[in-house]
């Protein structure tokens, strides 16, 4: 239509017509029969025949400014009644007896003048690019704008004249782009990157290497699901169904080994890595494409998106334990987001979201303090003076008044009195008592600072938590995710394990240090956030994870192993027909038993009742 010649909001219109009519008929309560039913299933047809002969004859704004009353008063649903505010509608008995007839309905065909028409439909239409081809809309919040080169933004000058630049909200985020074209593919990108949240996503890079350089604990043997099972005590695991032999071989090695090193840095048994048979492992098999890796408490299994969760294993594994950990405490969800419940959880929370000033850092931020403090009693002081100097004083007082205020803003004590012996002297009336007071109170705060010869450190947000903050106002699609306790302290947790494993493990902290982006900072130059620990805040908390571990070993949640042992290969260990399956013959999928579960709830008691005989038993 549109390519007819026909004006963009009229099709708009149109448009706007046919969705406010009901997507099916409605039934009042009294079409309690099968005839009455039909009766209005053949009404609503009816209906929609009549508004569609209509609106097939609106090809401008006078057609539909007439649509209204062709299909309303045309057919019977109102009629006009004439009164002293001009003419009126009044609904007839067909109409409101048609639930069809809706005020959505009438609301969207009545038009009563041209500016409302270009109001309402012309320029919404053109607001939500209707009719434009997906592939040229310009995504929703952004604007692509032409820079002549008169005015630019930039404190820099950088911004080249005859480009385009690209906003979003207040903020400019592209420019220099050569073509409305360019800017359009650059926030089309920058739009996916975003996702519905109208934030960023951050998705780490896939590892291009997985390397490994530490003991062979699988005495060079390919890795079966039944190992998993024997030697961590999984509940049970499963593969995703596009992974090849080749990816299930692969992921099955690298995990085994990885939770080895785990269990090697952490010097406990291979048994606690389940958390005492309470953890189910899947690869590939029940992950999205933005995330690498995921826990799911619900069903207490980490899972592995086939290369991508490659690097994260410590992480996930930290989830589980919180998890496991936050139920053995009677709390609903993780321990770390309950930190009350436990003394090193609340030590956890406070170490790496807080930290006491350095030195220099306390001295900066004193001499700040200072400088305000000082300025605010200027203001003050001058206002309660500077009057009465101007209007009666002479250059003796005035100079009289430069040296007081200068001992007061030291803080030497007993300045304020002179000062209002000073204004006694000049207008014959002292400080009032209400700004004496106020004046007071700042000599005694300015004189406690000028004898403080070191400021005392105060607490502060660490340089993680801070940075964690400020990840999640540039990418978080969910209020809170990079700077809440679980995400913090997992992402800590890979970087402990990484700095106490005395070699390379790529598959299982490989992402530990991978949380870095580039922002623009606020001087309109690029800043780089990590969300990671590092220095000696990475050691502190690294100290806190040591007293956690010793902790779970002293009530027997973690159990004490001085030394990791490789693989036992002295008995059969292949698994059935050589298959890759998690499982031996006598043993099925948690998982799978969980989903089949579900699906028999919703189904007959009769199909249930087979189930339970055929499913096999862990």
């Amino acid at each position: 239509m549109i390519d007819e010649g026909i004006p963009v909001g009229v099709v708009y219109y149109i448009k706007k017509v046919r969705d406010s009519l009901n997507a099916s008929p409605r039934y009042p309560y009294s079409d309690n029969t099968p005839e009455k039913r039909i009766a209005r299933q053949k009404e609503y047809i009816e209906t929609v025949r009549q508004l569609e002969d209509v609106m097939k004859d609106v090809r401008s704004v006078e057609d539909a400014m007439k649509a209204c009353d062709r299909f309303m008063i045309g057919n019977g649903y109102l009629s006009r009644i004439s009164s002293l505010g001009g003419p009126q509608y009044m609904v007839e008995k067909k109409g409101r007896e048609n639930p069809s007839v809706t005020d959505k309905l009438f609301a969207t065909l009545h038009i009563r003048s041209k500016d409302q028409f270009e109001r309402d439909f012309t320029k919404k239409a053109q607001r939500e690019q209707f009719g434009i081809p997906k592939e040229k809309k310009t995504p929703r919040g952004y604007s692509i704008r032409y820079y002549d080169g008169k005015n630019s933004f930039s404190r820099s000058g950088e911004w080249k004249p005859d480009t385009y630049y690209v906003t979003r909200g207040y903020e400019i985020l592209k420019d220099n782009l050569k073509t409305w074209d360019d800017a359009l593919r650059w926030a089309q990108e920058d739009a996916k990157d975003r996702g519905r949240g109208g934030k960023k996503r951050f998705v780490p890079e896939q590892l291009a290497n997985v390397r490994r350089n530490g003991p062979d604990y699988r005495n060079n043997q390919d890795i079966t699901g039944k190992d998993y099972l024997d030697t961590f005590g999984f509940r049970g695991g499963e593969f995703g169904n596009w992974m090849n032999q080749n990816d299930r071989q692969a992921s099955l090695n690298m995990g085994f080994e990885a939770l080895k090193d785990l269990a090697s840095a952490l010097k406990i048994s291979d048994r606690d890595i389940s958390y005492q048979g309470t953890l189910s492992i899947a690869f590939g098999a029940r992950g999205s494409g933005n995330a690498a890796a995921h826990y799911e408490p619900l069903r207490k299994v980490i899972n592995l998106t086939k290369m991508h969760g490659a690097g994260s294993l410590a992480h996930e594994w930290w989830h589980g334990l919180d998890d496991y950990l936050g139920v053995k405490m009677g709390e609903r969800g993780m321990l770390s987001e309950h930190p009350g419940s436990h003394p090193l959880f609340r030590k956890l929370e406070k170490v790496m979201k807080y930290k006491l000033e350095t030195p220099e850092q306390a001295r900066e931020r004193s001499d700040q303090e200072l400088i305000r403090m000082q300025k605010n009693a200027e203001r003050v002081l001058d206002e309660a003076i500077l009057p009465s100097l101007d209007q009666n004083g002479n250059e003796s007082q005035r100079e009289q008044y430069t040296v007081l205020k200068e001992a007061f803003l030291s803080g030497e004590r007993g300045a304020v009195k002179k000062i209002s012996t000073l204004k006694k002297d000049i207008s014959g009336r002292v400080i009032p008592k209400s700004n004496r007071d106020q004046l007071e109170i700042y000599e005694k705060l300015l004189h406690g600072m000028a004898e403080q010869e070191t400021p005392k450190p105060r607490q502060i947000k660490t340089d993680y938590y801070q940075n964690s903050i400020r990840m999640g106002k540039e990418y978080g699609k969910d209020g809170g995710y990079w700077d809440c306790n679980a995400e913090m302290s997992a992402r800590a947790f890979a970087c402990y394990i990484k700095d106490k494993l005395p070699y390379q493990s790529d598959y299982l902290v490989g992402h530990a240090e991978s949380a870095v982006a580039f922002v623009s900072g606020k001087n309109g130059h690029l800043d780089i956030i990590k969300v990671y620990p590092e220095g000696e805040e990475r050691k502190a908390i690294n100290a806190v994870f040591d007293e956690i571990v010793a902790e779970l070993k002293l009530q027997n949640i973690l159990t004490h192993e001085e030394k990791t042992k490789p693989l036992d290969i002295s008995g059969i260990r292949e698994a059935p027909d050589g298959q890759l399956s998690m499982f031996g013959s006598e043993r099925s999928s948690v998982i799978d038993r969980l989903a089949a579960g579900k699906s028999a709830k919703a189904k007959s008691a009769e199909y249930v009742t087979v189930a339970k005989k055929t499913a096999p038993e862990l």
